[in-house]
C-alpha cells in the first residue's frame, strides 16, 4: 500500500511551519491541506508498485501516473494509470492445472479511499475501493489487473502516526524537539484537515 503511505507521508513535510504559526505547544491546530497539494505530491513519488496477491492472477503492479485527485466529504478518489507485467492465470484444462502468460498491460484505474481515524491509538485506517473485474476466471490482462487491484480493496489498512519524528523548534540558540501528536484526520470538499498538537520533548 505505498501509495498511501506516500500520501499521508505529507504530514511531515508540510505540518511543522504551519503548526507552529497557529498554535502554542500544547494547544490543537487544524491543518487544511488542498487537493492539488496531495495531487503533486504523489506525482513527485511516481511510479509506485504495489503489492498484490490473488489465489488465480500472478504479476507485477506499478502505478504509473496519477490524473486526478479529488477530496471529498468522506473519501479521497483517485484517478490515474497502472502498468501490469509478468502476468500469468492459474487455470485448469482437461483436469490439469497450468499456468498461461498474459502478458503486460496499461489500463486507466479509478480508485476511492475512504478514511478512519483512531484517536485513541492515534493510527488511521484507509479502506481502497477499486472497480471490479467482469470475471474472476480471465484470459483478459486488462482483467487480469483489476483482478489483483480488487484484491487489496474492501480492506482497512493501518498508518501508524504516532511514530512520526519530532520536528525542531529554534528558540533563540537551542533547537527545542516538538513531538505533532494526531488529534484527528477528516475530509471536506477539496481539503483534507489534519488536527495536530504540537508537544515539547522533556529532556532526559
Amino acid at each position: 500500500m505505498k501509495l498511501f503511505i506516500v500520501i499521508f507521508s505529507t504530514f511531515a513535510l508540510l505540518l511543522p511551519a504551519s503548526t507552529f504559526q497557529a498554535a502554542t505547544v500544547d494547544q490543537a491546530a487544524t491543518i487544511s491541506i488542498p487537493e492539488a497539494v496531495l495531487l503533486q505530491t504523489i506525482k513527485d513519488g511516481l511510479p509506485i508498485p504495489i503489492e498484490a496477491h490473488n489465489q488465480y492472477v500472478q504479476g507485477d503492479v506499478i502505478i504509473k501516473s496519477l490524473e486526478k485527485l479529488e477530496v471529498r466529504d468522506k473519501s479521497v478518489f483517485l484517478q490515474g494509470v497502472v502498468f501490469g507485467r509478468n502476468f500469468t492465470v492459474q487455470t485448469t484444462i482437461a483436469g490439469k492445472e497450468i499456468s498461461m502468460d498474459l502478458g503486460s498491460v496499461q489500463l486507466p484505474v479509478s480508485c476511492e479511499l475512504f478514511l478512519r481515524f483512531d484517536g485513541k491509538n492515534k493510527v488511521l485506517f484507509l479502506t481502497p475501493h477499486f472497480p471490479k473485474p467482469k470475471s474472476l476466471y480471465t484470459t483478459d490482462p486488462g482483467d487480469a489487473l483489476l483482478l489483483l487491484l480488487s484484491s487489496l480493496g474492501e480492506k482497512e489498512y493501518p498508518v501508524e502516526l504516532d511514530a512520526m519524528q519530532p520536528v525542531l523548534a529554534k528558540v533563540g540558540t537551542r533547537n527545542i524537539p516538538i513531538r505533532l501528536e494526531p488529534v484527528d484526520i477528516k475530509t471536506q470538499k477539496g481539503l483534507l484537515l489534519i488536527k495536530m498538537r504540537p508537544r515539547v520533548e522533556k529532556d532526559s
